[in-house]
């Protein structure tokens, strides 16, 4: 059954989260579709934020499908984006959505794959938080249990290495929730704080492996 519930953070008791570990280890098999009804699909514009050494190199997403600088890397190319941390000169290949919103809901739609050994990096985020942190969600990847991934303080799921992942994140930056889905099933939902926010993809963190990558594919978003 579902983790322990971290300290604080307003985990729903609800049957739908009480996910065995054992549906959690087969990585979910795609299922391309927005949860629920009523979402209006929309295109915000978008940038490739690429730092290296401690620089930011900012491209502009629509016209930019290959960028690359000391120790990181982004290609797009086949409907598939791929973010390339190659040494510690780098600790970003994000595309930054410039849907930025302070209440009302937002979901973020798409098809993630990790590829080994990339350990404790950030796949996805909304960014924004009021408080002391600088995210309201980060779903990070772990090489733990052939590839783990990680948000709201639970083991979303084991086995992803090598595998797509069909991921849907609801925001409700009104009731401050956020809710995270893979493969159309609901495996962690909870409280959020108050912020700007805006979403990220990519790979974000300090290296820990001797690399880290991840792709994303049919990525959308959606408002109501």
């Amino acid at each position: 059954m579902s983790g322990p519930r971290l300290a604080g953070l307003a985990i729903v008791a609800a049957a739908a989260l009480a996910v065995p570990v054992t549906a959690a280890s087969a990585a979910p098999v795609p299922q391309p579709a927005v949860i629920g009804t009523g979402w209006t699909q929309v295109d915000p514009s978008k940038t490739i934020q690429v730092v290296s050494h401690g620089t930011a190199h900012p491209h502009d997403w629509a016209t930019t499908t290959q960028a690359s600088e000391d120790g990181v890397s982004y290609d797009r190319s086949g409907g598939v984006e791929t973010f390339k941390l190659l040494s510690k000169s780098s600790n970003r290949v994000e595309v930054r959505v410039h849907n930025d919103y302070k209440t009302g809901l937002r979901q973020f739609e798409g098809d993630l794959k990790v590829a080994s050994p990339t350990e404790d990096e950030s796949c996805m985020q909304i960014f924004g938080n009021d408080g002391p942190g600088a995210t309201t969600l980060m779903i990070r990847a772990y090489a733990a249990d052939g590839g783990t991934l990680r948000g709201l303080g639970k083991v979303l799921a084991t086995g992803v290495f090598g595998k797509w992942v069909h991921v849907n994140v609801i925001h409700d930056a009104t009731a401050n929730k956020v809710s995270v889905y893979l493969g159309g099933k609901l495996v962690a939902s909870g409280s959020g704080p108050t912020g700007t926010h805006y979403f990220k993809y990519g790979v974000y963190g300090t290296l820990q492996a001797a690399n880290a990558q991840t792709q994303w594919k049919n990525v959308k978003y959606f408002q109501k």
